[in-house]
């Protein structure tokens, strides 16, 4: 992974880190993508992401992006500028 998408990914994750929401449905979808997050930045810097992984991993942002559309306007900006870089760098 290139420094410029694990650099997106980490500040989207320090961003998710600051939301406390009292809604556990909210708190899960969170705690669901910092998973994923989790996953994917501990892999091996070197190599290329798996599409399965890449495709998950979009798609739990896009659905939380979705989600929080609105409510969260710095968590909103920090997903779609992971989404774009995603996308960006073909992938």
């Amino acid at each position: 992974m290139d420094d410029k998408r694990q650099r997106t990914l980490q500040n989207l994750q320090r961003e998710l880190r600051t939301i406390q929401p009292a809604d556990p449905l909210i708190k899960d979808r969170i705690d669901r993508l910092n998973d994923e997050l989790n996953h994917t930045l501990k892999g091996d810097p070197n190599a290329n992401l798996r599409d399965a992984d890449v495709e998950s991993l979009q798609k739990t942002i896009q659905d939380t992006l979705e989600e929080f559309e609105g409510h969260h306007p710095d968590l909103t900006e920090a997903l779609r500028i992971a989404i774009n870089t995603l996308v960006n760098a073909g992938i």
